[in-house]
């Protein structure tokens, strides 16, 4: 990888404390190191859960595009909490560089989403995305020029649904929306740290079942990825 002028074998790390790194993979030099949070932000609380503790910033793996922007880009996405103890939290999409660690496409976008349903949090018959109540543990899956998040609880802390949310690679708009459990409660997308799997065609993934039903069950989804509800 030609980095200032050099090629490198390079191994890049994110952090639960919000930042990415370009190693050289053979020296160890640090090649460049940025940060995916905002002024006046540091990275989440773990929301009194041990699950990711003690802070929550960086915890999907990021996914790599050789053939985007000049050099090629990393999608990472990043959790963060105001500093000043207001208590807002944000979740957001970023493509870096993966020779510089600068931002691409205008970003980071700030993630957000409305889905049609009746379930927990709901209101006017639209269940809403809260950046506070969730966290992007599956890795990110790159499929067809768009980017897929999918979102987990805290614990299973309540209230929250099911998340799949997509955004254009080139431009990190929003993409596609889907939420499993609009009408319901819980189904969040845990993977155990590993990501949605594709076909080329349609995106699989592992959801806990409805708490009417047996906790030790599971269930796999199966959603073909351009007939999730754009927002």
């Amino acid at each position: 990888m030609p980095i200032a002028g050099c090629t490198h074998n390079v191994l890049y790390v994110a952090t639960e404390n919000a930042s990415v790194y370009a190693f050289d993979a053979d020296s160890g030099a640090v090649l460049w190191k940025t940060t995916t949070l905002g002024n006046g932000e540091s990275p989440s609380d773990d929301h009194g859960c041990s699950q990711i503790t003690p802070t929550i910033g960086i915890t999907a793996t990021p996914v790599i595009d050789r053939s985007r922007g000049p050099n090629g880009a990393m999608y990472v996405v990043g959790m963060s909490k105001a500093k000043d103890g207001s208590g807002g939290y944000h979740q957001r999409i970023h493509a870096l560089d993966i020779t510089t660690g600068a931002e691409l496409f205008n970003g980071p976008t700030e993630i957000a989403a409305t889905y049609p349903g009746n379930g927990v949090g709901s209101q006017n018959g639209a269940v809403s995305f809260d950046p506070g109540q969730y966290a992007e543990r599956a890795s990110l899956l790159l499929l067809n020029g768009v980017v897929y998040t999918a979102w987990t609880s805290h614990c299973d802390i309540l209230p929250y649904t099911g998340w799949v949310i997509g955004y254009n690679a080139s431009t990190l708009q929003q993409a596609s929306v889907l939420n499993v459990t609009p009408n319901g409660q819980m189904g969040a997308i845990w993977m155990s740290g590993a990501g949605l799997a594709s076909d080329g065609a349609s995106i699989f993934s592992s959801t806990p079942t409805a708490p009417s039903t047996p906790r030790s069950t599971r269930r796999t989804c199966r959603s073909t990825a351009t007939s999730a509800t754009a927002s």
